[in-house]
């Protein structure tokens, strides 16, 4: 059992835990971090705690995280993740930023590498995070300093540019730093 949620810990959390992986024929190392398990795969190692959280990052859904977070605050805790967890915030803010990059290049294709920081702030406020223009700036700028995101921004119109060639880099298991 403890190899399996130490082979959790790996899957979902990529390089940030690499100290909790003992050496083993059974892990593939190469081809493990970044990948999100399914929810049949936590249920069947008992981690059901991590579903939420699992999906908040498939989703985009910052909300669903701090619910996960603070609805298994405890347990966390005690396995000794919980920090490596909070640093999934910018990986969230990464996957939101993404969908509304795909729904607006289905929307103008032409201007698809431009998103408003307005629209940032809105999707904030419609999963209930209080957030202004300055503090998506912040979060974005830290997203370009972990290298989640390319791009610039327009602070005259308050755009975010997003680089054409890769916007969102693969993130190969890298960890964010702190």
């Amino acid at each position: 059992m403890l190899l399996d949620l130490l082979e959790f810990k790996y899957i979902i959390l990529g390089a940030y835990a690499p100290q909790l992986i003992h050496q083993s024929s059974k892990i593939q190392h190469s081809s493990w971090p970044g990948i999100l398990p399914l929810d049949s795969m936590l249920e069947n190692y008992n981690l059901v705690e991590y579903k939420d959280i699992v999906r908040a990052l498939r989703q985009g859904d910052h909300r669903l995280l701090r619910y996960a977070l603070q609805e298994n605050e405890d347990r966390f805790l005690r396995s000794g993740v919980y920090l490596v967890l909070e640093k999934l915030e910018l990986q969230v803010y990464r996957r939101l930023i993404k969908k509304i990059h795909v729904i607006q290049k289905h929307k103008d294709p032409s201007k698809a590498h431009q998103i408003k920081l307005e629209v940032i702030v809105k999707a904030m406020n419609w999963l209930e995070i209080e957030m202004d223009i300055d503090e998506v700036e912040c979060i974005v700028a830290m997203g370009y300093f972990e290298n989640l995101v390319k791009g610039y921004f327009a602070h005259k119109s308050k755009v975010l540019v997003l680089s054409k060639q890769d916007p969102f880099p693969k993130l190969n298991g890298k960890p964010v730093s702190s």
